[in-house]
Formats: structure tokens, C-alpha cells, sequence
């Protein structure tokens, strides 16, 4: 007898009343999936509901083994557990657990399987009876919230971003059950390629010298992941093969054996910066409930991404800072400047490096104060402002970034390629008065994906610069005034507030007779008076009103009397407090 009509005879023995039972069988919900099997898991019924959703009739099941059919193709771990089930069941314990499966359509089914066994009046097990509810949607709803609460408890101890990465794609897997997770970067160079950063699941080698794009004019750029990152939202792609008019794609898709899937945005602000992509070899049907979780899962993901960064950008920054600071700190001058431009332009990664002071005259223009070249000081030379990213940072706009193409965007600065240049990132110095000094900028031989890190350290340095050339400027202008106070007819004397000489011009030396050399940090009441008294009164008065005039006695180095004509001024520093006293004496003694 065939195989087939013994299974049918067998069910006609073992039920009497089969007919009533098939009946009520092929009845039940549609969502219900229930059978017979013998001991050894050989199929002898199944309900309409089941054939329905495998596409067969009871003659291609009956005589068949139940983890042959269709319905168990999904993967061999679901299979061994079948088969482990079955062996099980012959010995009468019954099980329940959840089966994932293909259904008709193509698409991926979670069931709720039970297989229990039957026994005869001699408490034998007679037969085994499966049954199965489809809980697809309540499953993937309850697998994405967990995966979403493990994800968050991930974002709290991350503390590497590419780990993060590889855990959440891993959790993505043994939770959710997708047959590949994986999260791509997108570049930005000329072919705007997505980078893939990590993966979980099976991939077929699918990302394995994989070329994508996000750019729309690319065939390469049509797949779920770069439509996400073009457009920052959810792309969901029941089965590529229909809904994707790439021949690219749809090519790549079935020589990696993949149908569907869903790719995620990951995104900060208004920028995408990746995707996170989940991938089937089924036709991929997902319900509104799910994607939304998933969506947040991928914001919190990007979240993390990008505090990790923030996290050790400044970290980045601060030691950086104090590098720098730490090999400036003591210098001045030239100095100062070449320590800081060396030191700066190797912490950022960047060849050029230059600062600019503003000069007068027309065309518009400025010349370095210090300029390195691949690790190297150059020679002085004036650079135009007409034309070049340089000539942006006016007005409201202290900062200019140039992440890529520099030379393209700015072909008459010739300067940029002459240097190669690639990318730019530049700032405004300005005075204490919020003028225009000049400009501190850095070039790249390549493009800058992020910036920020470049920014921040040229930011906090800026008005240390700044600081810098107006002490020069100030320092040059005490110089000329000081060179015109050391030639005048009358004693100069420049006094702090605790009574120490600062300056002391060369006619001081000749009415005192103390050298500058040995005046300058003396006090000048032990100096220059026997009776220091009338040299206080004066002092206060000069305090208390500003100025002082009057006749006062004095002495020469040797201790002579000498009677001069003094006139004392209070000298104020920027923030109007009271800093020295300027003072101009004329010698009386002889008249």
C-alpha cells in the first residue's frame, strides 16, 4: 500500500469520529493552525487554515514528515527543535515554545507551537496533535520594546562607539530575531559612500566588497540605506525585486539571496549621519507598531553615537589645549606664535597652518605673523583677501569651515593650490573691541568629515592670539612713547602704586645721578628723599584727586639737596582702576 493511503487508513482508525473532527478543524480561526501526526512526526491531518497558509492541499501533506514541510524551512535551529519536540511527545511530555516559519506570501510567521500527545485506553501515546496560534504581531511589538529597553541600558555604560555598534546589531539579532542588522556611516566624498561600520546575523558576505551610495544620481544610491540617509526617514521595503527600480540593487539583493528589510536613520538635528538597516531573505512585512519602536530605538542609538563623541571630543580637546597651552605658556612675542601654530596644527591633523595680521591699503589684504608648512616655519608673505574662504570672515561671521573641494570652490586664490589644499578652517582675531585683527586658519590635504574638534580648538585660541598682537601693538606703542619720554628736557618718572620706579628717563639720570639700571624697581621714597613725608602727602593727594602740583625737596645720589617742580598724574588701567602715577620734575635748586 502507498505511503500516502496508509496514512490515510491510519487516521480513520485512530479517529472514529475523524470526519466531525476535520470539520471543527477546518472551522477554527484563521490564525489557528492545528494537525495529527503518528509518534514518529509523519503528518496524517492538517486544518484548512494551515494548508491555506502553506499553498498545498491535505494530499501533498498527508505521509509527509511534519519538519519536511514547508512550513519548517526557515532555519535548522527551529527544525532540531521540532524534531527534539517530536521525540518528546512519543514519550508523552508535551511542549510549547515559539516557531518562526515562512508563510505563503514569503513572509516570516512567529507561532506559538504546542505539540501534545494523545493516549490510547492502554495509556500508550496513540498519536501527536500540534496546534499553533500566529502571534507574529504581538511578538515582534514585544521583541522591539525589550530590544528598546536592552538598547537603552547599552547607551548607558557605552563608553567606545564601535562597540556600541557591533552590541546593538548582535542585540538586534538574538532579540528581534532579524536575519542581519547592520549600521553604515555615510561619507562624504564624491561618490557619497555609506561606510559599513558593523553587522550581526547572517550576510550571506553580502556587505563583503559591497559598494553603496546615498547620492541620488547613483544606481548605487536607490536601496533602502541611502534613501534613508538622503531623505532622514524610514525607508520599509516589502521585497526589492518589485518595489525597487534599480537593476543594481535588485541584482546585488538577489545574489546576496536578500528580499526585504528596513533601514533606519541615524541622525543629529537636521543631519543624518547613517542608517541602521535590518535585512530578510523573506519578503519583509512589518506593522506601523514596530516600525515606530524601532525608529526610537535608532534615535536613542544615534543619541548615544553621538554623546560618546561629544564625550570625547572633550575630552580630545582638553588635552589638547593643555598641550598647547603647557608649550606656550612662558613665551611671547615670535615665540609664541611659532610654539602655538607648530603645536596646533599637528594636534588638528592639518599641513598648513598660518596667522594673519590686517593690513591697510587696497586690494584688501593681510600678511602672516607666522606661517608652517608640513611642519616647518615660512618666510613672511602677504596673502589677498579677495577670493578666498578668508575674505568670508567679516561682519556677523567670526568662522568659516571648507569641508571639502576648497580649490573648486575658490579657483582665484591661487595659494590654496599651490598649498594642495582640500579643506579649510579659519577664524576671525578680533581686538578687545571687537575689531578685526586678522585670521587664524588651518588647510587639509583632505576632506573633513567632522570639524567640530578643529573648530573648538582654533575658538579657544583665538583670543589668546588676539591678546597677543595687542600686547605687541601696545608694547611697541610704550616702546616709541617711552623713546620720545627718555629724550625730553624734563625727568620722566613712572611710579607703581606701591612706590617702585618703572620707567626713568636719561635726564632722571642726569639730575639724580642714579643710572636707570639701578633706579628701575627702587622705592622711590627711599631713593630720593631723607625726609619721606611730604612725598606721601603728595602721593595721597595724587590718590585721593587724581593730580598733584607743587615744590618739593629731593636728593642726589651723593646726598645733596636738590628742589624740584613736580607735577604728578594717576595713571588708569582698561578697566578704570588706578594702576601708577606718571610724574614730571623740573629741577628748581638754583633758582
Amino acid at each position: 500500500m502507498p505511503l500516502a493511503g496508509y496514512y490515510r487508513n491510519e487516521l480513520e482508525r485512530v479517529d472514529k469520529n475523524s470526519k466531525r473532527l476535520r470539520e471543527v478543524m477546518d472551522v477554527l480561526s484563521p490564525a489557528f493552525f492545528v494537525g495529527m501526526l503518528t509518534i514518529e512526526g509523519v503528518m496524517t491531518y492538517t486544518n484548512r487554515t494551515s494548508l491555506e497558509a502553506i499553498g498545498l492541499e491535505l494530499k501533498d501533506v498527508i505521509g509527509r514528515r511534519f519538519e519536511d514541510t514547508p512550513w519548517w524551512s526557515y532555519s535548522e535551529l527551529y527544525r532540531q527543535q521540532l524534531r527534539e519536540a517530536i521525540a518528546r511527545a512519543a514519550k508523552g511530555e508535551a511542549s510549547r515554545f515559539d516557531l518562526i516559519s515562512y508563510g505563503l506570501d514569503g513572509r516570516l510567521l512567529t507561532l506559538d507551537f504546542s505539540l501534545n500527545p494523545i493516549f490510547d485506553v492502554k495509556k500508550k501515546v496513540s498519536y501527536l496533535v500540534p496546534s499553533a496560534h500566529d502571534v507574529t504581531k504581538r511578538r515582534a511589538a514585544e521583541r522591539a520594546l525589550k530590544m528598546l529597553s536592552m538598547c537603552n541600558k547599552l547607551l548607558l555604560h557605552a563608553q567606545d562607539e564601535i562597540i556600541l555598534l557591533h552590541d546593538v546589531c548582535q542585540l538586534m539579532v538574538n532579540i528581534g530575531h532579524y536575519q542581519l542588522a547592520w549600521i553604515g556611516y555615510a561619507l562624504q566624498d564624491d561618490a557619497k559612500t555609506i561606510k559599513p561600520m558593523a553587522k550581526a546575523g547572517n550576510d550571506n558576505r553580502m556587505l563583503e566588497n559591497l559598494l553603496l551610495s546615498w547620492a541620488e544620481d547613483d544606481p548605487r544610491g536607490q536601496g533602502a540605506s541611502g534613501r534613508a540617509i538622503r531623505t532622514g526617514k524610514f525607508v520599509h521595503c516589502e521585497d526589492v525585486q518589485i518595489e525597487t527600480s534599480s537593476t543594481y540593487i535588485q541584482k546585488v539583493s538577489q545574489e546576496k539571496g536578500f528580499r526585504g528589510g528596513i533601514a533606519l536613520p541615524l541622525r543629529e538635528g537636521n543631519q543624518t549621519f547613517g542608517s541602521l538597516t535590518i535585512a530578510s531573505s523573506a519578503v519583509f512585512k512589518i506593522e506601523n507598531d514596530e516600525i515606530l519602536l524601532l525608529q526610537e530605538l535608532a534615535d536613542n542609538l544615534a543619541y548615544g553615537i553621538v554623546t560618546i563623541r561629544a564625550r570625547h571630543e572633550s575630552q580630545r580637546i582638553l588635552t589638547v589645549v593643555d598641550q598647547i597651552a603647557n608649550s606656550v605658556a612662558l613665551t611671547t612675542g615670535s615665540a609664541f606664535f611659532e610654539k602655538l601654530i607648530l603645536n596646533m596644527t599637528e594636534a588638528v591633523g592639518a599641513q598648513i597652518g598660518i596667522i594673519t595680521r590686517s593690513q591697510t591699503g587696497e586690494p584688501p589684504h593681510s600678511r602672516t605673523v607666522v606661517a608652517v608648512i608640513d611642519g616647518k616655519i615660512v618666510s613672511n608673505f602677504d596673502i589677498p583677501m579677495s577670493g578666498t574662504p578668508c575674505e568670508n570672515l567679516s561682519g556677523d561671521v567670526s568662522s568659516w569651515i571648507v569641508h571639502s573641494r576648497v580649490i573648486e570652490q575658490y579657483p582665484r586664490a591661487e595659494g590654496l593650490a599651490a598649498f594642495g589644499a582640500e579643506a579649510y578652517v579659519g577664524r576671525r582675531i578680533e581686538d578687545s573691541m571687537g575689531q578685526s585683527m586678522g585670521q587664524i586658519f588651518v588647510l587639509f590635504r583632505q576632506p573633513l568629515v567632522h570639524t567640530d574638534f578643529v573648530a573648538s580648538v582654533l575658538k579657544i585660541f583665538t583670543s589668546r592670539v588676539a591678546a597677543e598682537l595687542e600686547r605687541q601693538e601696545k608694547q611697541a606703542l610704550i616702546n616709541e612713547q617711552a623713546s620720545w619720554l627718555n629724550e625730553a628736557r624734563h625727568v620722566v618718572i613712572v611710579r607703581g602704586l606701591d612706590h617702585r620706579i618703572m620707567f626713568w628717563n636719561q635726564s632722571a639720570e642726569k639730575l639724580y645721578g642714579w643710572s636707570k639700571e639701578e633706579a628701575l624697581g627702587r622705592s622711590v621714597a627711599d631713593l630720593l628723599y631723607s625726609d619721606p613725608a611730604p612725598y606721601y602727602a603728595a602721593t595721597n593727594s595724587t590718590l585721593e584727586t587724581g593730580e598733584w602740583r607743587g615744590e618739593i625737596s629731593q636728593r642726589h645720589k651723593d646726598g645733596s639737596a636738590l628742589r624740584v617742580n613736580a607735577h604728578c598724574s594717576l595713571i588708569f588701567d582698561e578697566q578704570g582702576q588706578p594702576k601708577s602715577i606718571f610724574a614730571i620734575n623740573q629741577d628748581m635748586t638754583n633758582y
